[in-house]
């Protein structure tokens, strides 16, 4: 890739000014008409200086192309200086496209050289040394102030071409960004409605799979025992009201899960008398008497868990006894949910959305659940969790 070593709109109005320089002097060259002899050759070497002031080095050799263009100039103003003493005058030009072109302390070299040039000729060709010396100190600080001037140009340019890259790359950046918030509250969507979704499952299931079995208990008993048919209704109605509280819960964002103020223990037994009372299972309970207190998230899991294990066992097992356990290690609670029904073919099993949302409920929080063979003769479930670290430290 090649570009110019200068930035263009500098180098256009560098230019201009440069050519208007060679224009002046070339008009006092010919305003001081000595022939064509002498003459002629200043217009010639000013036409070559004038040509090589609007070539723009490239970026091949940025050193080397900028170190041949001042070299060239440099003798073409030698051998100008040799007719007259007003070519003095470009080396101000040259001063500018030298720290234009390269670094400050390689080009104040250069400008250090054209003041040795100017004053070289100055003394030469004066009779008072004071005044020539005078002289040379003026060329050589408008050289370098001059020169330094260019290379402040330079300096700017490239700021500003830095600001444009950043503010390009802060743009792709915001863009990129954008989209990035775009996907997240897609993703959050989603797995908004995956929540709720088990949310339903959980609560709305478990209520309806018991309303169900009541009404169907009802339906045979209401000729022949129609006190206890009663019961059954009551029941019934009972956990559809309980069901649509759930719901009014479950659609108003999940903001309360039921659980918040109440041990693990004490939602556990309510569940698992609820659900004996219901549907005449037997069902045993086992916590240890030191569990630690866990944090609502957990405790929501594993009450989840052993809610849509029970519904299960209920639908599915065809069980007389489930076994429901909860155990703990230093590190970890497990809850394990058995039952003695018919038992299911594991290798063939396909778990449901039930399952699916006690297993993405576990893995949110570090852990995982396994579905196996009881030695009951049904199923057995264990679903483990990491404790949470104030929870071990506790």
């Amino acid at each position: 890739m090649q570009a110019n070593l200068t930035p263009k709109r500098e180098d256009f109005f560098f230019n201009i000014s440069g050519l208007l320089m060679v224009a002046i002097i070339s008009l006092v060259v010919l305003l001081n008409w000595q022939g064509w002899a002498v003459s002629g050759p200043q217009i010639a070497l000013m036409a070559g200086f004038a040509a090589m002031l609007t070539r723009q080095p490239k970026i091949d050799s940025p050193r080397s192309r900028a170190y041949l263009y001042l070299g060239t100039q440099m003798i073409i103003l030698v051998f100008a200086l040799s007719y007259s003493s007003v070519f003095i005058f470009l080396f101000y030009v040259l001063s500018v496209q030298t720290l234009m072109l390269l670094p400050m302390q390689i080009g104040m070299r250069w400008v250090l050289l054209f003041t040795a040039i100017t004053g070289f000729v100055t003394f030469y060709d004066g009779f008072q040394p004071y005044a020539d010396l005078v002289t040379t100190l003026i060329n050589g600080a408008g050289f370098f102030f001059f020169g330094a001037f260019g290379n402040a140009l330079v300096q700017a340019q490239r700021a500003r071409d830095e600001s444009q890259r950043i503010l390009a790359e802060l743009t792709d950046a915001h863009g990129r960004l954008q989209r990035y918030a775009e996907q997240a509250e897609t993703l959050a969507v989603a797995e908004e409605r995956n929540r709720m979704s088990r949310e339903m499952h959980d609560t709305l299931g478990h209520r309806l799979t018991v309303s169900i079995v009541q009404l169907e208990g009802a339906g045979c008993l209401l000729e022949r025992d129609t006190p206890r048919a009663g019961q059954m209704i009551q029941t019934v109605r009972e956990q559809l009201v309980e069901g649509l509280a759930d719901l009014r819960a479950t659609l108003a964002s999940l903001r309360d899960s039921g659980m918040s103020g109440t041990s693990l223990r004490k939602s556990l037994q309510s569940l698992v008398d609820e659900y004996a009372q219901a549907t005449g299972l037997v069902v045993h309970l086992s916590i240890p008497d030191n569990l630690l207190a866990l944090d609502e998230a957990r405790r929501m899991t594993i009450y989840r868990a052993a809610q849509e294990a029970l519904t299960n066992a209920q639908r599915h097992a065809d069980a007389s006894t489930i076994w429901l356990k909860i155990e703990q290690t230093i590190s970890t609670v497990t809850l394990f949910v058995e039952d003695d029904g018919a038992g299911m073919p594991v290798a063939e099993f396909t778990p449901g959305i039930g399952l699916r949302g006690m297993q993405e409920r576990a893995q949110q929080l570090g852990g995982f659940l396994v579905i196996d063979a009881s030695p009951r003769g049904g199923v057995r479930l264990a679903l483990t969790i990491p404790l949470a670290k104030e929870e071990t430290n506790g």
